[in-house]
Order: C-alpha cells, then sequence, then structure tokens
C-alpha cells in the first residue's frame, strides 16, 4: 500500500528546517563538493509533519537497517545552476534547488522506483552558505499510510 506525503507536509518540514531569513548569495565562482552524509536519527511524523513519538518505535522497527547508513552526495553550485546528486542505498537521486535563505538546499522531486518501493519518498540535502554542516532528510512511508518517517542525519528540530 503506498502512503503520499502531503505537499502542506513538505512546505511544514522545509519551514521547520529553515535556518535563517535573508536569501543567500550565489558564489562568484563554481564550488563543486562530494560528501558522506550518515544517516543517524530516525523519527515519526503526523500528517503536519509535527513529531509523533508513537510513530517513532515503527519508524525505527521498519527502517533499522538505514541507520548508520551514509548518504553520498555531490554538488555543483555556481552563479548561474545550482546542483546535486545524492546516492542512497546505491540508486542516484536526482536533487534540485529549493532556494532556503541562508543555506544551499536540495530536494528530490522523483524517486527511483527501486527507492520508492523501499518506501523512500523524498530526499532532501541542505548545507549553509559556508559550505559547512551538511544534513541529510530523507521523508519515509510508515507502516500505516497516514504515518511518515524522518531519517536524518540530525534530529528534528523546529528552528525558529
Amino acid at each position: 500500500m503506498k502512503s503520499q506525503i502531503a505537499i502542506p507536509t513538505i512546505a511544514t518540514l522545509l519551514a521547520a528546517l529553515v535556518f535563517g531569513s535573508t536569501a543567500h548569495a550565489a558564489p562568484d565562482r563554481s564550488v563543486s563538493g562530494e560528501v558522506l552524509v550518515p544517516i543517524s536519527y530516525v523519527a515519526g511524523l503526523k500528517e503536519d509533519g509535527s513529531l509523533d513519538p508513537v510513530v517513532t518505535a515503527a519508524c525505527e522497527k521498519k527502517y533499522k537497517d538505514v541507520l548508520g547508513e551514509e548518504v553520498f552526495v555531490s554538488y555543483e553550485i555556481s552563479p548561474t545552476l545550482n546542483k546535486a546528486v545524492a546516492l542512497v542505498e546505491d540508486t542516484e537521486v536526482t536533487l534540485g534547488p529549493l532556494g532556503i535563505p541562508e543555506t544551499y538546499s536540495f530536494t528530490s522531486d522523483k524517486m527511483p522506483d527501486i527507492l520508492r518501493g523501499k518506501g523512500f519518498l523524498r530526499v532532501i540535502f541542505t548545507m549553509e552558505d559556508d559550505f559547512d554542516d551538511e544534513v541529510v532528510h530523507i521523508i519515509a512511508m510508515g507502516e500505516d499510510p497516514k504515518d511518515n518517517c524522518f531519517l536524518s542525519t540530525e534530529a528534528f528540530v523546529m528552528r525558529q
């Protein structure tokens, strides 16, 4: 049974992850890089995108094999082009720019079928505009179609 994460849920999650409120400037030159980011945190999410401790145990059980895995991300950022590719469980996921202030943030528009079949719905990669503090978030299906799981390199924190 497939679960769909609602657009308002994604908007809520992205808004919650924003670090600042002013726009970032593109670098003067092209910058590219590669990072390995470990998945070390799993939590359950309600339909509105807030944490759900009741669902967390089911998410931890369902995605226990993902904990400790590293997501490889390569990125290219220039005054005219921002793009990234994540390698999740040996499958490439194309990421497009999000335009979140004071960060370079990317998300998947479409998940490859092999990852969707494993429950992965969306990959989000973000780093600060000084190309530091890389974070990967994966939104995945929960056991119940109305539940979602949050897999990440850091604990989910609502940021003001």
